[in-house]
């Protein structure tokens, strides 16, 4: 009798087990409960008929984390190099510097970007030849989307209007005036999606972002545009039709990937 009842006991006890969810109910070899996600990171952007002038080359550290250095308008008169220094999770320092043969005129020499507890920034310090310039502020809404960025002292700056992940409006913080606006965006990625931090190019010949983390989905900005996307959704090329339907690629943009394994299991 006693027997028996350890025998039920045990029955009992199986039939209560949860399955596990890697390994086949009828006893096959367990399941692959992982997937592979692939996260890329711009390394070149360039123009189809001028790929030995790249708009930009980006080097980033072995695990994607930092940008160590970025050289805009590359064998161009226009050259311009930014070289990163990092220090812990407090700031990053930016120096610019140009070849010995580039015309582009910088604003700045070096920017310092302060950290907020998040890793965001929250302000960048200006220097030119090492002497302070301004201060620009960062500013989030509750979301954790940029809101502005804001030279306080000069009251000047720029707001960021969202529409979703992207950005679909720029305005100017002391008129309120619109002065860009973005829409039409596609599904695909965008080339700066996982691109850090906002930062500011100092450059006087086309001043405006060195990167710009401001629209996860790519947008069409003009009717005759469109776009080549690849097997991960990241935009690689973008071209304008003719009137006879003929393609001409403008802009190229070459990444680099990054496989993350994530488990399925909960």
């Amino acid at each position: 009798m006693k027997k028996q009842l350890i025998i039920m006991a045990l029955l009992l006890l199986a039939a209560c087990q949860k399955p596990d969810p890697g390994v086949d109910p009828n006893g096959n070899q367990p399941t692959d409960t992982t997937d592979t996600i692939v996260k890329k990171y711009l390394v070149k952007e360039y123009y189809a008929e001028a790929p030995a002038q790249p708009v930009r080359v980006i080097e980033w550290n072995e695990d994607f984390t930092q940008i160590m250095h970025i050289a805009t308008d590359s064998n161009t008169y226009y050259q311009v190099d930014y070289s990163f220094e990092y220090y812990g999770e407090d700031s990053m320092r930016v120096v610019l510097s140009t070849p010995t043969n580039s015309s582009a005129g910088l604003l700045f020499s070096e920017y310092l970007c302060h950290f907020d507890e998040t890793g965001k920034i929250s302000s960048i310090d200006y220097f030119l030849n090492s002497s302070y310039q301004q201060t620009e502020s960062y500013c989030y809404d509750l979301s954790g989307k940029l809101e502005s960025v804001v030279d306080e002292a000069h009251n000047c700056g720029i707001r960021f209007v969202w529409d979703g992940d992207n950005v679909c409006e720029t305005c100017d913080v002391q008129t309120g005036e619109t002065e860009r606006r973005f829409g039409d965006f596609s599904e695909h990625l965008h080339p700066d999606c996982t691109m850090p931090y906002l930062l500011p190019d100092g450059n006087t010949y086309n001043f405006w972002y060195l990167t710009e983390p401001l629209w996860k989905n790519w947008y069409n900005y003009a009717a005759n545009m469109q776009y080549e996307y690849d097997e991960d959704g990241f935009v690689i090329c973008s071209y304008c039709l003719d009137e006879q339907g003929e393609k001409t690629a403008i802009k190229k943009y070459d990444y680099a990937k990054q496989p993350i394994f994530k488990n399925k299991l909960r």
